[in-house]
């Protein structure tokens, strides 16, 4: 019943986009056809050298370590004989992650890993591009291209990834492209390509939800801790830091002689409201708090609207394949990684993060050769209240080759160096750090601190 409802939909939405649409028969079109398809990736990596001495960033932990991501997609389409196709995309992230339970203002609600990735429909035509909405990343994050060369050719896996990546550095991992509104609710248009370019854009009201399925999920859908339902729209007086996301992108893709090439450039931005500690009751204002500030009221120090700048190229050439992404994040509220302490986060909103990627890689056969080059700058993640805009440095560095089995299924093999530079030593609260039990200061601040690792990588990925 579900699949049939499904497809009498995308006809009914498909009529209001032709004139002749309502005219075709039964017998002309097809209802949408559902097709299953997934990725699993998996890893191990033993971090050979590292500095693991007591009071840096690898003290104490396990220097061998799993990883496994895994994907599992249910897409359809069909194309009706007025030239419109019209199509269903969802992603479910499949953790095997322990079970359990939260309690929360609605009740009890499972904090199972497994959830909903993204999920939207769309309809598209050659003449006037594509329409979308739902849950997606916005337009300059799709369109990003650069860092799929390297070691593996895939951007899940390596240098540049969220998804499967081994580093024991104090500044976690370099990524772009950042997902500035977390896959919100969103309308999305991407325009037909004309001579080899394309623009899009896309607009989400709030990043935390317009999802209507499970408790608490209706209105600021902030999960297992929302308590606005029946049908509320997005409130600036609740924990949400942002709203009124934007993004916009633009790019190339062409054959010029023997040379392939995608290039893509994309600004997204949001403005800024202010984030409650605690929500608001319907029909009231924001807390007054003990020092007679109004509570998520903004400040001359943290209203910055957040902004994420990327640009990248990819090229083509015989076997050889290279690629470079670059993003610079700004104003993000509380920070982009854990390191900011307390008294960097009032003014976090000014730091800059830059991040970027070089990959090349070489292909004989069913053996690929790669190297990969990342790179993150992140100011004031030291803590340094004097030198607020220090950048420390990020580096990870692999080379190695994939073999690919058969279709769908390869194999890799990598060797990485990982350089993390603070930019110059800081201790906080005083000159030299309080000595704490077992030796380790209790002043510790392991990112203002330099790190070096090398890591053995063996990595595996199915494609179906």
């Amino acid at each position: 019943m579900k699949k049939l409802l499904l497809g009498t939909s995308a006809l009914v939405a498909a009529g209001l986009f032709s004139n002749g649409a309502l005219a075709q028969t039964a017998t002309t079109d097809q209802p949408i056809q559902l097709k299953f398809g997934g990725q699993y990736y998996t890893g191990a990596a033993a971090l050979v050298s590292q500095d693991d001495q007591p009071g840096e960033a690898a003290y104490k932990r396990q220097p061998v370590g799993f990883q496994d991501y895994f994907l599992i997609r249910f897409l359809g389409s069909t194309t009706f004989s007025n030239g419109i196709t019209a199509g269903v995309w969802t992603r479910l992230n499949a953790f095997s992650a322990p079970n359990g339970t939260v309690n929360t203002s609605n009740g009890f609600q499972s904090s199972n890993n497994t959830t909903i990735k993204d999920s939207y429909v769309y309809l598209k035509n050659a003449s006037w591009g594509e329409f979308r909405i739902g849950d997606d990343s916005d337009v300059r994050r799709n369109d990003a291209v650069g860092n799929n060369a390297g070691v593996t050719g895939d951007g899940n896996i390596g240098a540049n990834s969220s998804s499967i990546y081994f580093s024991g550095s104090p500044a976690g991992y370099n990524f772009t492209t950042l997902n500035l509104d977390g896959r919100g609710t969103k309308i999305v248009y991407y325009s037909p390509t004309i001579y080899g370019f394309h623009f899009g854009a896309s607009y989400t009201p709030d990043r935390q939800g317009g999802h209507t399925n499970g408790p608490g999920n209706i209105g600021d859908n902030n999960g297992p801790t929302d308590n606005q339902t029946t049908g509320l729209t997005p409130s600036y007086l609740n924990s949400a830091s942002a709203y009124n996301y934007w993004s916009l992108t633009t790019g190339y893709n062409g054959t010029i002689g023997p040379v392939k090439a995608a290039w893509t450039a994309g600004y997204s931005t949001a403005s800024r409201k202010g984030a409650c500690s605690t929500r608001v009751a319907l029909g009231n204002d924001a807390a007054i708090l003990a020092n007679g500030t109004v509570d998520c009221a903004l400040t001359s120090t943290n209203n910055a609207d957040p902004h994420v700048y990327n640009t990248g190229f990819q090229v083509n050439y015989g076997p050889w394949e290279l690629g470079f992404d670059y993003e610079l994040s700004q104003a993000f509220p509380g920070g982009l990684l854990s390191g900011y302490n307390s008294a960097i986060s009032a003014k976090s909103n000014e730091l800059i993060n830059k991040q970027s990627d070089l990959n090349l890689s070489y292909t004989v056969g069913a053996i690929r050769l790669g190297a990969e080059w990342s790179r993150g700058e992140f100011e004031g993640i030291t803590g340094d209240l004097t030198n607020i805009k220090r950048a420390a440095i990020n580096d990870v560095i692999q080379v190695g080759a994939t073999y690919t089995v058969g279709p769908g299924v390869n194999i890799a093999g990598l060797i990485q160096q990982t350089l993390y530079d603070p930019s110059g030593a800081y201790v906080p609260n005083g000159s030299n750090f309080t000595p704490g039990p077992g030796g380790v200061p209790a002043n510790n601040n392991v990112y203002a601190k330099s790190y070096n690792s090398t890591a053995l990588i063996m990595e595996t990925s199915f494609r179906w």
